[in-house]
């Protein structure tokens, strides 16, 4: 039986940003938002964003948001989810207040455990060219959105390190010591445990997304190597003393570097614009398809400027893919886009 999927059917927006007011009839699946720079198309999948987090995927604060002169703003949107969902966004004075089916919510986290969506921006995550501490806090979360109770987990690590580390600089007792060190490779173990099952799950994926991509690439990460518990429990222990005098532990979940590989070589160093543009898309599909694995539901995907850089051939062959996808699509694009590449999708063109 095929999973439902999250649709965002209608969405009004007051005073965000450039648009003072604004109101869309979405498509039920690939929807194209094309326009000039400036004219508001990104705000438009950053309003989607927030019905999900209460927040801008550019990680711009409520202030910032408001369009210029406006005290507040507004995002009022109807999805389909097993029924009708309706919520409603609003900010000021640098605060958000989220409503679910015209009720207030005091924790995001309750319209959050309703809500998927995937997002590949400039502006946000940079998975394929970002830092390697970018690429691990995303498969974090990708794991904790999985699997909640991941999340206890993550928390006691990072406890158990902090503590050991200040038992480490005021020379503790071994016995307090030890025990914080078994605590930090019983959780590090299950964080490794959890991480290395989203990844083999998403390189599942990757083996069918590579078959339109110019660049085959997988994920790994390094820093994993430890034979078993016993073995990293040695290790903290024999490097105690080189962890005062760094003022940080050298190896763990905390510092694993998640590498995107074709060939042997990172795509972000092997890479053209355009490649690395599609490998970052092919990336978020299969996202998509590890969160509805797991919540049932197929998220929504938001992809903003996703043919920057891409040429006829490469932009035809991700419409080819994205008509596929069997989610709801709200991608941007620059400018007027070719009826070749438009054909199949809602289109809805802005002006300044």
């Amino acid at each position: 039986m095929t999973s439902p999927r999250l649709t965002l059917q209608h969405i009004r927006i007051l005073n965000l940003r450039c648009h003072e007011s604004f109101e869309w009839e979405c498509g039920e699946h690939l929807n194209l938002i094309s326009g000039d720079n400036g004219c508001g198309k990104t705000t438009i999948l950053e309003a989607a964003f927030m019905l999900a987090y209460g927040r801008s995927f550019r990680q711009a604060k409520a202030p910032q948001l408001g369009r210029w002169g406006s005290s507040s703003f507004h995002v009022q949107a109807s999805l389909q989810r097993y029924g009708p969902l309706h919520i409603r966004i609003d900010g000021a004075r640098g605060k958000v207040d989220m409503s679910l089916q015209g009720r207030k919510v005091s924790k995001r986290k309750d319209i959050f455990d309703h809500i998927a969506l995937v997002v590949d921006a400039p502006q946000g995550v940079r998975l394929i060219d970002g830092s390697p501490g970018e690429r691990r806090k995303w498969l974090d979360r990708l794991v904790i959105a999985t699997s909640p109770s991941s999340y206890a987990a993550y928390q006691a690590y990072l406890r158990a390190m902090m503590q050991r580390s200040r038992l480490v600089r005021s020379s503790g007792r071994i016995s307090e010591l030890e025990s914080w060190e078994k605590q930090m490779v019983e959780h590090g173990s299950f964080i490794n445990q959890r991480r290395n099952e989203i990844m083999d799950a998403l390189n599942q994926q990757l083996a069918i997304e590579n078959k339109w991509l110019d660049l085959p690439f997988h994920l790994d990460i390094s820093g994993q190597s430890f034979v078993d518990k016993a073995a990293w429990m040695a290790w903290l222990g024999e490097r105690r003393e080189e962890h005062r005098r760094l003022g940080r532990i050298t190896q763990g979940p905390h510092c694993d570097r998640l590498k995107i590989s074709y060939d042997g070589r990172e795509v972000r160093v092997c890479g053209s614009r355009g490649q690395q543009k599609l490998s970052g898309i092919a990336l978020r599909l299969a996202e998509c398809v590890v969160l509805q694995e797991h919540k049932r539901l197929m998220p929504i995907l938001l992809l903003d400027d996703c043919l920057e850089s891409l040429d006829t051939t490469r932009a035809l062959r991700l419409m080819t893919r994205l008509v596929s996808h069997p989610g709801q699509v709200l991608m941007t694009a620059p400018g007027q886009v070719d009826e070749a590449l438009s054909k199949h999708a809602n289109v809805l063109s802005l002006k300044n």
